[in-house]
């Protein structure tokens, strides 16, 4: 869940230890904008494809939604959650090429936190979505199984009493395997993952790159059943793990750089985002692309002034075209979607609508291909409802 008290300070605490700052509370660095890198953006192509707000229903307030997959231009599910911190509730909707409604989503009892986090659907009958259950006495962890019309709920691996996990992300390569990550929550935070094998779930050993600093994973993307990459922050900074079909690895893990979102192709195409350290104080986009050996950083463009821009979710539909989407945070009191588009050869930021005139951010991104073109789905939230946009 991204429900926000402040974007910024949670991207910094995940960053350099000079970015620790206190939970809930704003970093305060918009005196400083004199001193921070100002990267001019890039705006793609106003003539062609565009963004528009689409209409999202809400089924309380405040209502976010955090994660989404598209099969077609017709056809993507998001999910979230909904109500007054303390008493959420799962939120699950529906687009149909024309319009989202929401779909009934469990568990729907009880008073505790419930919330879902990530999504992923291999067809129109088969999608799984992770999350978290608050429970007295430790977490459950939170899975679910579409299948074309209803919600089910599955049986998750216990974690044990009185712990508390939090369930990032998941991808599915079929509907017999997927892997779900995300982080132990503790005094460090240890990285997590699950694998579902079409009938059940089991938990995966993953390494963690310091026994005294937080490892958490954010976001993953397995192209093959024997290949899957997870991205997220370490000891030091950026983490990235791999799996080859039967163990994790640390792969990387770069100093002062924070990866939150991935999406691989294939075996030789992946890109990730997330945000750097930049000059001074502030925060960039960070964007970086595996081809099948090493990982190299790209240039991506930054909105002129921002204290903080940086990248939460990436997806794409060929080596040549993807879309990131995160947050500009601005240089006064709104702080703006921001979506950036790669070509297969640079990044560009795309303008995206803003409905709020405080808080807007986009959590998660979904592109498929399209007669003509691609299509992407964004959700996120605005101010305390929930924020959806479509690219075409």
């Amino acid at each position: 869940m991204f429900r926000i008290a402040s974007t910024e300070s949670r991207v910094r605490s995940l960053l350099h230890p000079m970015f620790r700052a206190t939970p809930g509370t704003k970093v305060a660095v918009l005196g400083m904008v004199g001193a921070l890198l100002a990267l001019t953006a890039v705006t793609a192509d106003a003539a062609g494809p565009k963004w528009t707000v689409v209409s999202s229903p809400n089924k309380g307030n405040p209502s976010t939604l955090s994660g989404v997959s598209c099969i077609s231009p017709t056809l993507c599910i998001a999910v979230g959650d909904s109500g007054l911190q303390g008493s959420e509730k799962t939120l699950s909707e529906k687009w149909n090429g024309t319009k989202l409604t929401v779909v009934p989503s469990p568990p729907t009892t009880g008073s505790e936190v419930i919330e879902l986090n990530g999504i992923s659907c291999v067809s129109a009958s088969f999608c799984i979505a992770v999350g978290r259950q608050f429970k007295s006495g430790g977490d459950v962890i939170l899975s679910e199984k579409w299948n074309g019309s209803t919600w089910s709920l599955l049986t998750s691996p216990t974690i044990g009493p009185d712990a508390s996990l939090d369930l990032n992300s998941v991808s599915c390569k079929t509907s017999t395997f997927c892997m779900a990550v995300g982080w132990f929550v503790g005094e460090p935070a240890e990285a997590f993952a699950m694998k579902w094998n079409g009938s059940s779930w089991a938990t995966e050993a993953v390494p963690d790159d310091s026994n005294t600093d937080d490892n958490i994973l954010k976001s993953v993307s397995c192209p093959t059943t024997t290949l899957c990459i997870a991205v997220g922050t370490g000891a030091s900074g950026q983490l990235i793990d791999k799996w080859n079909g039967t163990t994790w690895s640390i792969v990387s893990n770069t100093a002062n750089f924070a990866l939150f979102g991935v999406r691989c192709r294939s075996t030789t195409f992946c890109m990730a985002v997330g945000a750097k350290e930049g000059m001074g104080t502030n925060v960039v986009t960070l964007a970086e692309k595996f081809n099948g050996t090493t990982w190299s950083v790209l240039t991506s463009p930054n909105v002129s002034g921002s204290p903080a821009d940086f990248l939460l979710s990436v997806s794409c539909t060929g080596t040549t075209f993807c879309m990131a989407a995160g947050q500009d945070q601005g240089s006064g009191t709104t702080e703006k979607t921001l979506t950036e588009q790669w070509n297969g050869t640079k990044w560009s930021v795309v303008t995206s609508p803003n409905t709020s005139s405080s808080l807007n951010i986009i959590n998660s991104v979904s592109c498929t291909t399209a007669t003509g073109g691609n299509f992407c789905l964004a959700v996120g939230q605005a101010a305390e409802l929930t924020l959806v946009e479509k690219y075409s």
